[in-house]
C-alpha cells in the first residue's frame, strides 16, 4: 500500500500568520487550500537505499514531521510527485517518503519543492481582494462552493475596521459570480429559504452594526475567563495566533485562539462528510461557526450560540450545522447536527490511557435523530495529551498519521492516513 499523502496540515510554525488584520484569514487560507507554502532552494538531493529523498535547503524550511511536500520540475521525472516528511534531520534537512517508489537511484536535477496545498481553487475573487470563493480542484456534485466574505462595508453600512476580526463563511451548491447568493433555487448552508443573503448582509453602523450571520473570528479582545462576555465593538490584542488547519479537498478543519491566550481555543470546518444516505439530492455538508445575528456592540458570551463549540460541551450542547435531509423539499432551511462522542472532553480526559493514539471516529446525527454519517480526518483523542504548552503535535501511532494542538479545554486529533 502507498503512503497517503492527500491530508495535509499547516500551522503558525510554517510562518503563516493569523494576525489582528483584515484579510488575514483569507491569506491564509489562500495559502493552505490553493498555493501552498514555497520552501527555501534546493542545494542537494539524493536517494537513500530505502527509495527516500534526503533534501538539504538553503535556509531553514520551517516544515514539520508529516506534512505533505510536493516536488516539480526534478529530474528524474519520476521524483516529480507528493511525500510525506519522514524525518527531520535539521532547519535546513528533510527526509522525504515518496507516495510511488521511486526506482532510480540518482537525482540529476534539482527543481522546486513546497509544502503541498490541500487541493482547491479559487474559483472567483474580488477586486479590493476582501472575498473569495473556494472550491475543490476537481469537483464532484457534491463539492460546495466556499464563500468567504471579510468586507466590512456596503457603501451605506459599516463595520468599524477596529473591531473584532471574523469572516462570514458559507457554502453554496452553484455561484456565477463572487455576490452570487441571492438565487432561492439555490442551496446554501446556513439558510434562510424567506431571505437568501441573510448570511452575507451588513446593516446599521458602529455598534449597532450587523455583520454577517455564519462567522469564524480570529481576533477579539482578550479576556481572562474562556466563558466571559465579549463585546465585538472592542478592539482585540495584535500578534500572531497559534493555530492548526488540517484536511484535503473534501472538509478542513482550522483551530486557534481568538485571543493571544492558547489555554482556549475554537475549531471551525466545512465541507464533505462520510454520508451514510444518498447525496445526490441533498447534499453531505457540514459547516462547523458561529450562527451569530447581533449588533456589534451587545455584551455577551460568544459560547452562547450554536455552533460555537462543535465538538464541546460548553455553554451551548456540541452541535453544528448540515443541510435538512428531505429529499421532497431539498431547498430547505439548515438543521443543527451533534456529534457522538465519548465524552465532552476530547483530548483532555484518559479514558484509554493505555492507547497511544487513542483515536475515535466521530459519527453524526440531525434533530430528526437521522444518523447522518462520519465526519472525515477529524477524531475524539480519548487520552489526556497536553504537554504544558500549546505546541503542533506530529505522532505516528502503529503506522496512522496524527497531528494535534493541545489546550486546556479540548482539543481533537486530526487523522492523515497511514505511512508505509
Amino acid at each position: 500500500m502507498a503512503t497517503d499523502v492527500e491530508v495535509q496540515f499547516f500551522s503558525h510554525l510554517n510562518g503563516l500568520v493569523l494576525d489582528n488584520k483584515w484579510g488575514d484569514m483569507i491569506r491564509l487560507l489562500d495559502a493552505c487550500l490553493v498555493n501552498g507554502v514555497e520552501l527555501p532552494g534546493v542545494t542537494s538531493a539524493a536517494i537513500d537505499e530505502q527509495g527516500d529523498l534526503h533534501l538539504t535547503l538553503f535556509a531553514p524550511h520551517k516544515a514539520m514531521l508529516l506534512q505533505v511536500v510536493e516536488l516539480t520540475g526534478f529530474e528524474p521525472s519520476s521524483l516529480n510527485q507528493k511525500y510525506r516528511i519522514k524525518g527531520v534531520l535539521s532547519d535546513t534537512q528533510l527526509i522525504l517518503k515518496p507516495q510511488v517508489v521511486i526506482d532510480e537511484t540518482a537525482v540529476t536535477t534539482k527543481g522546486a519543492s513546497k509544502l503541498a496545498s490541500l487541493g482547491y481553487d479559487i474559483v472567483f475573487r474580488a477586486d479590493k481582494d476582501v472575498k473569495r470563493v473556494y472550491r475543490a480542484k476537481n469537483p464532484t456534485a457534491q463539492h460546495p462552493f466556499i464563500r468567504v466574505d471579510e468586507s466590512i462595508s456596503d457603501g451605506v453600512n459599516s463595520y468599524n475596521s477596529s473591531y473584532a476580526k471574523y469572516a462570514m463563511v458559507g457554502l453554496l451548491e452553484h455561484m456565477d459570480h463572487i455576490d452570487d447568493y441571492q438565487n432561492p433555487d439555490v442551496l446554501q448552508l446556513p439558510f434562510d429559504p424567506a431571505n437568501p443573503s441573510k448570511n452575507w448582509k451588513i446593516t446599521g453602523i458602529g455598534g449597532a452594526c450587523i455583520r454577517g450571520w455564519s462567522k469564524w473570528y480570529w481576533a477579539h479582545e482578550s479576556l481572562s475567563g474562556a466563558s466571559s462576555a465579549v463585546v465585538e465593538a472592542n478592539s482585540p490584542q495584535n500578534g500572531n495566533r497559534s493555530f492548526i488547519l488540517c484536511g484535503d479537498q473534501d472538509a478542513f478543519y482550522l483551530q486557534r485562539p481568538h485571543t493571544l491566550n492558547t489555554s482556549y481555543m475554537y475549531v471551525s470546518g466545512l465541507g464533505l462528510f462520510n454520508s451514510s444516505l444518498k447525496s445526490d439530492v441533498v447534499p453531505n455538508w457540514f459547516l462547523m461557526s458561529f450562527l451569530r445575528e447581533r449588533t456589534a456592540g451587545v455584551n455577551e458570551g460568544f459560547r452562547e450560540y450554536t455552533g460555537a463549540t462543535p465538538l464541546i460541551a460548553g455553554n451551548v450542547p456540541a452541535q453544528f450545522f448540515t443541510t435538512d435531509y428531505n429529499e421532497f423539499k431539498r431547498i430547505s432551511e439548515h438543521t443543527v447536527c451533534n456529534p457522538i462522542l465519548q465524552n465532552f472532553s476530547t483530548g483532555i480526559s484518559n479514558t484509554f490511557a493505555g492507547t497511544a493514539i487513542p483515536a475515535l471516529t466521530i459519527p453524526i446525527y440531525d434533530k430528526d435523530l437521522k444518523l447522518r454519517g462520519a465526519l472525515k480526518h477529524i477524531n475524539f483523542l480519548a487520552k489526556d495529551l497536553r504537554a504544558g504548552s500549546a505546541t503542533i503535535t506530529p505522532a505516528i501511532a502503529e503506522n496512522s498519521m496524527y497531528a494535534y494542538l493541545p489546550c486546556d479545554t479540548g482539543f481533537a486529533v486530526f487523522y492523515m492516513g497511514e505511512l508505509e
